[in-house]
């Protein structure tokens, strides 16, 4: 197996925005170096550029936009949950996330977990730039099809009787139902009351705009061309049962128009998201 393309190419649009967006939602300053040779150059060339990424940009900017802002919910959530005294940040189909490689927050341990073949090109990535991986990142391979978090986490040194924040971005809308569902069990067993998951998922297409039904079916055929189409398209409402059922509660989940009034409201450039997107934040509840 490869390492996921999907995964490239949300750095990319991130290395993208803090490069070349003004201002910056989010100051990713290490997404460019770890994509591989020939995206970061096509980014770092003008000629490249303009010939290679802007057409693509065009067809998805809405897309590229929100692959930022969703960034940017996790680390203002995760931000808050720190100030809190939460010392564990798990990042769930971590891909390229960049979180640890900016920020060393004392006593928080980050663990990051992805397919194999994306693990191995990642800290091969990070050893190539900075010689080690950092102290407080742990690489964690797994399979979500067919590992349960609950058996994986602590066995890496996660401390299931401590909470922790929890990021899922990007991954929902490409696993089947019922690896959403075991996903959000098994973080119901392995995390403390109190613990929080921060993610984002897509609407059913009913519910999208003629615009918005092209660009999610651009979408769709390059994943699918990617070999990771999508497979799971959900409402508040499943989100709210699929977590109930699961022992969380939601804290709160964002319809496009709210979180363009949240990191939208004050820029002149034009820049928006999808109206099928939605980010949502949970709290695992009960005893533990």
């Amino acid at each position: 197996m490869k390492p996921s393309e999907t995964a490239q190419f949300a750095a990319a649009h991130r290395a993208y925005h803090f490069m070349h967006d003004r201002p910056a939602i989010l100051e990713d300053t290490a997404a460019i170096w770890l994509l591989s040779s020939p995206l970061s150059t096509i980014l770092r060339v003008a000629p490249l550029r303009w010939l290679f990424w802007r057409p693509l940009l065009a067809k998805v900017r809405p897309i590229s936009a929100f692959i930022v802002i969703r960034s940017r919910y996790a680390e203002d959530t995760l931000e808050h949950f720190i100030y809190g005294g939460c010392r564990q940040y798990v990042i769930l189909g971590a891909g390229l996330d960049s979180w640890a490689l900016r920020h060393d927050e004392a006593g928080v341990t980050v663990f990051e977990l992805d397919h194999p073949a994306t693990q191995q090109w990642k800290e091969a990535r990070i050893r190539s730039r900075l010689g080690v991986l950092p102290s407080h990142l742990v690489l964690i391979p797994v399979d979500f099809e067919r590992e349960s978090i609950a058996e994986v986490l602590p066995s890496h040194g996660f401390a299931s009787r401590s909470n922790a924040f929890v990021s899922w971005l990007g991954t929902i809308c490409y696993l089947t139902r019922g690896a959403i569902e075991e996903t959000f069990a098994s973080l119901a067993k392995v995390c403390a009351p109190a613990s929080q998951i921060a993610f984002d998922y897509f609407q059913p297409k009913s519910t999208m705009t003629p615009a918005d039904l092209q660009l999610f079916e651009t979408l769709d055929e390059g994943g699918t061309r990617r070999g990771e189409p999508m497979q799971t398209l959900l409402d508040a409402d499943d989100i709210a049962e699929l977590l109930l059922s699961a022992g969380f509660r939601v804290v709160e989940d964002l319809s496009a128009s709210k979180i363009r009034h949240r990191y939208l409201a004050q820029r002149s450039d034009g820049l928006d998201i999808p109206g099928f997107v939605r980010l949502c934040c949970a709290e695992r509840h009960g005893a533990g």
